[in-house]
């Protein structure tokens, strides 16, 4: 745990010791003698950096009177910061319009300013010799020599799939045979609970059950409880997973009944992930209403009595124990993380692996943590010797497990240590935003940069490392390969909160601040008016009274904020004065009426993040912020037409996002189109890298047109609303265009349109969303699409689909919508799939109006039919729409024949219903 406060110490440190080589370097007005005080902290906060640095190597070896000693310079970094903030603050500020009387006034506060931090100073540094004489002496002598930890940046590639995780066959398939009966699910309700250690894979057992059968439900949804449970929020949780769109405002009682009634008639799958006590698991099973369709609920738990009383809840109850992974699943695993190979290890490192994995005793967690560990130690004996000497004897315990998962935390460099720890903010089960947990630590200060990168590529490549080490788990993989949420285990969750919390890493003022719903007020009113240390602030659905007004200005050091503000109809004017600000985003939370965002936020000249939701209303002064690199507004063509011209000032700007409603009145809708293409001429020209427009019918058919002349450098292009009619011949010319969203909005089978979207030449990820459907065939040919790796075709009701041999050879993920009634007709096509050489993840919805029962099924045997015989792993999804317009059972035989007379047909080019179509079967 030592470490955690070193770690903690150094984070300090580093920003502190920038500021004040910006105090004796800058154009700041000195004293003589105020000057070479404040350069003898700095050289001697330097020095204790480094010491610091080389203690957190030495943590198990600390004696009383060291942690003592690093304990005082924490405090005295504080009281330091503290002190240089405050002066800087007083020189900079000032009105140019004040009148004479106040500018006298504010000099002779300046000269005051100086006075007090030349005291400040003085007893700052006395302060620091003290220490010097007490302590310096000693602690060099637990210095050697240094252990300098370089980080790995980790291609998004190394990312691990979830589904990679071995022993999970056996029993999945174990559970889904308890609950099917003869191939259909008893109509009483059943109860599966899952129990055992944590590490053991409860969670991704449940969720390989789930994946498997969700497609024969009508009603499906994941939730966790965790271990202090919030029950209301849980219900909600549920009632939006379900699809349901109740009153969520609703209290528990009324939430339950609400779910109740919404499930009566239904079918459901529903996981509770995570139960800790029985209390909970009654509350929460009164929403689950008996209704004899075959319902299927699935449990996890850590506690065998709790196991039991939800298996006792129905007559049908099933009780899954978890077991330790055997020997040779264990070695897989072990293999795979650590070589990257099931069966190849290095002769001379197999007797110690063997011993490592002995050692881990088939625990999941354990065995991927020190696999993570090992695959970045060299691969000599001795090093892996001391891994295994640092284990313990045995493994039947989380505190075990917890030792395990210390030597991944110790191996850490020292500002992954930071990073590690700050996690320890967030609730148990919460998944974090990748992008906001790293403006987050750079509004903290844990971030080094590195020559030739930015703050934010340096925080990619520590929460890589933190996912390759497996002390964060990776959450939505996205079209690149990057995670864009991460989630921390329970055990690890716990283990980095008792290092925080034993070493004061996080505390309320001190660090930062991360409210919920029931926020006291009296502990907003303590932040508010005391947050001079506060570098980051999140305040969730607060109170209008819970919001700060920040006219007092403490929070001098204040980078990051964010707001959730549903409750609130104003915002605070003064939050111009957050000058250090440099993430603001503000969300909405259905908000019906418009909030203004006051002017004075144009005052903020470093920051460099805007987000903001409907419906807010930014000011017209936006130009002003210069820094600016990444805005995402809403813009009512009814606003100041000033607003939207002021964005070509913006010329940093990397990332912008625009919203626009639906109407208006055509004259001004033809000056913001005007308005809009100006600026994108401009931002073009400059750093525009990332464009997501909602458009409307009226100029949707030239804004890709507009988007390929005026930003050609674009990587990333998305327009939704009404939708396009057409595609721009100009869009093969996006040669570094990675990523793009299209809403379409044509019933016509132009095949052209999809052979020219296969001529981009860097696409990675394609989604295209029908406005009305494609109602056709698709034909995808070889040639095109040389490197897309994840293609979306949303509400498309395709006749059939397909893949000529050698298309799209490096897709991986597969996501399409089938109009069941007329691709059951068309069978033969799912055997092109085949073609689909890289294919790993295929998703298939099917739109089962005026469908029969008889084609869905036929649809559905076809389909995992050639799945199946895949030679690499495919996971399969299988989902069905508007199963309540499917045709009844008495109805279809009066129907027979008549889909026969009425379907399309597959083009005979490809031959899939001859002899092409076996052999694909066969290969």
């Amino acid at each position: 745990m030592a470490g955690a406060f070193v770690s903690a110490s150094v984070g300090v440190l580093n920003p502190l010791l920038t500021k004040l080589s910006a105090l004796v370097e800058g154009e700041y007005k000195l004293l003589k003698s105020v000057k070479k005080d404040i350069i003898f902290l700095r050289n001697e906060l330097s020095s204790i950096s480094v010491l610091l640095e080389h203690l957190s190597t030495k943590e198990d070896k600390l004696d009383g009177p060291t942690k003592e000693w690093r304990n005082n310079m924490l405090e005295l970094a504080y009281d330091i910061e503290d002190c240089i903030d405050l002066f800087i603050h007083k020189l900079s500020c000032g009105d140019a319009n004040a009148n004479f009387v106040q500018k006298i006034g504010s000099k002779i506060k300046k000269l005051w300013g100086k006075h007090q931090i030349t005291e400040c100073i003085q007893e700052l540094k006395n302060r620091v010799m003290e220490d010097q004489r007490r302590k310096r002496n000693q602690i060099d002598d637990f210095i050697s020599e240094p252990s300098v930890v370089e980080i790995d940046p980790r291609l998004p590639a190394l990312y691990e799939e979830v589904e990679r995780l071995v022993g999970i066959d056996g029993p999945r398939e174990k559970i889904i045979k308890w609950i099917m009966t003869k191939g259909k699910p008893l109509e009483q309700r059943k109860v599966v609970s899952i129990v055992g250690l944590g590490g053991l894979g409860k969670t991704t057992l449940a969720n390989e059950v789930y994946k498997t059968i969700q497609g024969d439900f009508k009603c499906i949804t994941f939730v966790s409880i965790s271990r202090t449970p919030n029950i209301r929020k849980l219900l909600v949780d549920m009632l939006k997973g379900l699809g349901s769109n109740g009153d969520v405002s609703e209290d528990e009682q009324n939430l339950i009944s609400h779910l109740r009634g919404f499930l009566k008639d239904k079918r459901y799958l529903i996981v509770v992930d995570d139960i800790w006590d029985i209390g909970a698991w009654k509350v929460v099973n009164c929403a689950f209403p008996e209704n004899n369709l075959g319902s299927i609920i699935i449990t996890t738990t850590r506690n065998t009595a709790v196991a039991e009383a939800c298996s006792r809840t129905t007559s049908e109850g099933y009780l899954h124990s978890m077991q330790p992974l055997e020997e040779q699943d264990s070695q897989r695993l072990f293999y795979r993380r650590a070589f990257n190979s099931e069966s190849c290890c290095p002769p001379h490192l197999e007797d110690i692996s063997h011993a490592i994995i002995s050692k881990c005793r088939g625990l999941p967690l354990a065995i991927i943590s020190i696999a993570s560990l090992l695959s970045i130690k060299p691969d000599t004996e001795d090093q892996w010797m001391q891994v295994h000497n640092s284990i313990g004897v045995t493994l039947n315990s989380d505190v075990e497990v917890r030792k395990i998962l210390m030597l991944s935390y110790y191996d850490l460099p020292y500002p992954l240590k930071n990073c590690l720890l700050y996690l320890s903010m967030y609730p148990e089960d919460y998944v974090i935003d990748r992008q906001e947990l790293i403006w987050r630590w750079i509004a903290e200060g844990f971030i080094i940069v590195a020559k030739g990168k930015t703050r934010e590529q340096v925080g990619e490549n520590y929460f890589n490392e933190l996912i390759n080490r497996s002390l964060i788990q990776p959450v939505y993989i996205q079209y690149d390969g990057r995670a864009s949420c991460c989630r921390v285990h329970d055990i690890v969750l716990d283990l980095i909160i008792s290092l925080s919390t034993g070493q004061n890493f996080v505390t309320i003022i001190r660090r930062t601040w991360f409210p919920s719903n029931g926020t006291d007020n009296r502990i907003v009113k303590e932040i508010t008016n005391n947050c001079s240390h506060v570098r980051s602030l999140f305040f969730d659905s607060p109170k209008p009274e819970q919001i700060p007004q920040f006219k007092k200005c403490h929070a001098l050091r204040l980078k990051y904020l964010k707001l959730n503000v549903a409750n609130v109809t104003e915002m605070p004017k003064d939050i111009g004065r957050l000058q250090q600000l440099e993430t603001l985003i503000i969300r909405g939370g259905g908000h019906v009426n418009e909030i203004n965002i006051p002017s004075s936020v144009c005052r903020l000249q470093k920051l460099e993040r805007l987000i903001v939701d409907y419906p807010m209303r930014l000011p017209d002064e936006i130009g002003f912020l210069q820094a600016l690199e990444m805005l995402s507004l809403f813009y009512n063509i009814e606003y100041s037409i000033k607003c939207l011209q002021e964005l070509r000032r913006l010329t940093r700007l990397r990332y912008l996002r625009i919203r626009t409603p639906f109407g208006g009145d055509v004259a001004r809708f033809e000056r913001y189109k005007d308005a809009f293409y100006m600026n994108l001429d401009e931002l073009g020209k400059n750093s525009l890298q990332s464009l997501h427009v909602r458009v409307t019918t009226k100029f949707s058919d030239t804004l890709m047109d507009s988007c390929c002349s005026s930003a050609p450098g674009l990587r990333e292009l998305s327009t939704s609303g009404v939708g396009i009619s057409k595609l721009s011949e100009q869009m093969v010319s996006l040669s570094n265009l990675a990523y793009l969203v299209i809403f379409y909005n044509t019933r016509s089978n132009d095949q052209k349109d999809i052979n020219l979207l296969g001529c981009i030449p860097k696409l990675l990820y394609l989604k295209v969303i029908f406005a009305q459907g494609w109602e056709d065939g698709l034909t995808v040919g070889c040639g095109g699409f040389p490197c897309l790796k994840e293609l979306m075709f949303r509400h498309s009701r395709l006749h059939w689909l397909l893949f000529e041999p050698g298309a799209m050879p490096k897709l991986q993920r597969l996501s399409i919508e089938l109009f069941a009634q007329k691709a059951a007709s068309n069978l033969g096509f799912e055997q092109s799939f085949v073609h689909l050489s890289s294919l790993q993840h295929l998703i298939v919805v099917l739109d089962c109006s005026d469908a029969t029962t008889r084609d869905v099924k036929a649809l559905e045997d076809a389909i995992r039919n050639v799945a199946s015989i895949q030679t690499r792993c495919l996971t399969l999804e299988i989902l069905r729409r508007y199963e309540d317009e499917m045709v009844k059972e008495d109805e279809e035989e009066q129907l027979k024949g008549s889909t026969e007379a009425s379907c399309g047909h597959v083009p005979s080019a490809l031959g899939l219903r001859g002899s092409v179509g076996k052999r694909m079967v066969e290969s």
